[in-house]
């Protein structure tokens, strides 16, 4: 049991405790995790099933070590980690440590030791099952970035290997828009918040992340497909709630796509072909429509893209970033040369917005 954070010589001691172990393999990453609670391996195991494709061959490989025990390090005085713009309260905190750094999830009391092998997670990891997956997919965006991939903010799916980003600000609908979209067999899902973009001579190489969806009760209670998630007793409250307070309700439940979408219909990895930005509204009253727009008149126009690589990027030298850095908008609009960019405008219309991207190869 690890008793205090500070002292790395102690923490990896505790490390041999971890006497389980499972193998993910994301494309050309293979991520070994190690704990001492063979369940918590399990439940990742099966997070994971649509993306540990057998016969994969990772060139990379690193160790991920998960603690189960009660919290640890509230006593500490912890460096707060900036919020983005529009969102409140004290969420994590960080303290730097000869060769890494340790970040504090203070709702849950996770810590998360990041370094460039043998991370740890250590606290109640059983009950916190999504933070450890989202500590997992850190390490495969921080391989990625220090390759020279943009970090963005967007869901997408993919047609043959063409994919179609969409991208807003939180609570813009993206993730909404993505799952209907895939009511289309021949669109697979690849990604729900974040996406890994990169100019090449052959177009934009696009990356998703290895994180099923995670939306919000209103997007699976007007939806036939994914109502069954709720409870019934849950979906009859919120059918009793303004569409404005259902909108904004933070409740999350994960979508397991190829369950309820079908087998085989994720993929990790295609080309950019369009980036389509969310700019509609509950409280307008003007038609769903979408529109072609030049970057290089109108480049503020995919600022909802933007993304911060957060407080566990390590860069190929073991430096963290500024945690306030993020690429300009200029940077962003060099890496989308290759991509057609739309803007969808006028009211939140799902059901219109599907028509319309069905229209754009015509635009």
């Amino acid at each position: 049991m690890i008793k205090t954070l500070l002292n790395l010589p102690h923490v990896d001691e505790a490390l041999k405790h971890c006497i389980h172990d499972v193998r993910l393999t994301f494309a050309d990453l293979a991520i070994t995790v190690h704990s001492n609670e063979a369940m918590l391996l399990a439940g990742l195991a099966t997070y994971y099933r649509s993306y540990v494709k057998v016969g994969s061959i990772a060139t990379s490989s690193l160790n991920l070590f998960v603690i189960e025990q009660s919290a640890v390090g509230d006593e500490l005085d912890w460096l707060e980690v900036p919020r983005e713009e529009g969102k409140q309260g004290r969420k994590e905190g960080f303290l730097d440590v000869e060769g890494g750094r340790w970040i504090k999830k203070f709702k849950t009391g996770m810590a998360f030791l990041q370094r460039p092998d043998n991370t740890v997670a250590v606290g109640p990891c059983a009950g916190n099952l999504a933070q450890i997956i989202n500590f997992i997919n850190n390490q495969f965006l921080n391989h990625h970035l220090r390759q020279g991939f943009t970090l963005g903010h967007a869901s997408g799916f993919s047609v043959n290997g063409e994919v179609t980003a969409i991208a807003a600000g939180s609570g813009g609908g993206k993730s909404t828009l993505m799952l209907r979209c895939l009511e289309k067999s021949e669109r697979d899902f690849l990604t729900n918040d974040r996406i890994l973009l990169k100019k090449t001579k052959q177009g934009t190489q696009t990356i998703g992340l290895a994180k099923l969806p995670r939306v919000n009760p209103g997007t699976l209670l007007h939806s036939d497909r994914l109502r069954h998630i709720l409870p019934e007793a849950r979906q009859q409250a919120l059918r009793e709630l303004p569409q404005s307070e259902l909108w904004s309700l933070e409740e999350k439940y994960d979508v397991q796509i190829e369950d309820d979408y079908g087998p085989n219909r994720v993929q990790l990895a295609g080309n950019l072909t369009r980036l389509i930005m969310l700019d509609w509204s509950l409280n307008s009253s003007e038609p769903t429509q979408i529109e072609l727009v030049d970057l290089s008149k109108q480049g503020d126009v995919i600022e909802g893209l933007r993304k911060r690589p957060g407080p566990f990027y390590q860069d190929t030298k073991g430096l963290f970033a500024d945690l306030n850095a993020i690429d300009s908008v200029a940077h962003y609009c060099d890496e989308l040369a290759n991509v057609k960019v739309y803007r969808l405008t006028g009211k939140i219309d799902f059901d219109r917005a599907y028509d319309l991207i069905e229209t754009l190869d015509s635009l």
